[in-house]
């Protein structure tokens, strides 16, 4: 809304100014008129440019530090991100970033910090359905990891349209695969579970993806013998 508001205020001061110049200058209506279109378009597209630029700027920086969690440091991953967020502008943008930002502290076990940073974003109209699903991927992740059995299954159930278009995804089928092992364990349908993680482990060779399986297996065991 502020960014709306700075363009719509710099298109009357704009406006005005031309207007100024067409009485100084005693310009023609229809001269007028014709250079008023071709100057708008020009700051309008030029608007958008350096909104894009910037983004892209940031979303490099972004990709940078993200090689830091494969090479196992995600505190020195959560430190740069926090470092964007100081200086970073626009709603949108800083949505990405405080997303990036809680898939750090997810790496690190510190639910009690991304649950609340999730369960904020769940209030933001997040754009693009790539965004949206990793926002709800490491949402029901962490209400599992919490025992929050109920909410994650709620996500769960509730984004299977958003799952599904992502299921076989290069980068996020893997973590789908995740969600639909825990949905099994939490609706105690053990050997469904087993076959699911046995399949996921042979799919994707990702070492963090296999680190996570190694975790769930874990999990289903313990769950498994408290249930039996």
């Amino acid at each position: 809304m502020k960014r709306a508001a700075k363009i719509v205020l710099i298109g009357v001061c704009f406006g005005l100014i031309l207007l100024f110049l067409k009485i100084i200058f005693r310009i023609d209506d229809a001269a007028f008129m014709h250079g008023y279109w071709i100057a708008a378009v020009a700051i309008v597209l030029g608007a958008v440019l350096i909104n894009v630029c910037y983004n892209l700027i940031y979303f490099n920086k972004v990709k940078k530090i993200a090689k830091l969690l494969s090479e196992e440091k995600p505190q020195e991953y959560i430190d740069g991100i926090e470092n964007l967020l100081k200086t970073a502008k626009g709603k949108t943008l800083r949505n990405i970033l405080e997303l990036n930002l809680a898939a750090g502290y997810i790496e690190i076990k510190q639910f009690d910090i991304a649950i609340p940073m999730l369960e904020k974003l769940s209030h933001e109209r997040l754009s693009g359905s790539s965004v949206n699903v990793v926002h709800k991927i490491n949402l029901c992740l962490s209400y599992f990891e919490t025992a929050q059995y109920e909410k994650a299954i709620t996500i769960y159930n509730e984004n299977q349209g958003l799952f599904q278009q992502y299921r076989h995804h290069k980068i996020y089928g893997g973590n789908i695969a995740i969600l639909d092992i825990i949905a099994a364990i939490i609706n105690e349908q053990y050997n469904q579970a087993e076959e699911l993680l046995d399949t996921a482990k042979k799919m994707y060779d990702d070492p963090r993806l296999q680190k996570s399986f190694r975790e769930i297996l874990d999990i289903l065991k313990k769950e498994k013998a408290e249930n039996h």
